[in-house]
């Protein structure tokens, strides 16, 4: 019995593998998914955007502080 019980791991690794890594994918991307991504990069931009201008004189300072130090 113990040849059996050893082999309960890689059957399981096996079939996940075989489960999450099809030879086959029977799928499309839908037309509406291509406005779907733009938006999502639109909104990617917009929220940088608000950061930097909420964070402004923080950043400002820090670019300062890096740049205007004096070597001894």
């Amino acid at each position: 019995m113990k040849p059996i019980k050893n082999l309960g791991k890689p059957f399981l690794l096996l079939s996940a593998f075989c489960l999450l890594f099809p030879r086959y994918s029977h799928a499309y991307i839908d037309p509406g998914t291509g406005s779907y991504v733009f938006q999502i990069i639109i909104a990617a931009f917009v929220a940088v955007a608000f950061a930097v201008k909420v964070y402004w004189q923080k950043i400002k300072i820090f670019v300062v502080r890096i740049f205007s130090k004096k070597e001894k």
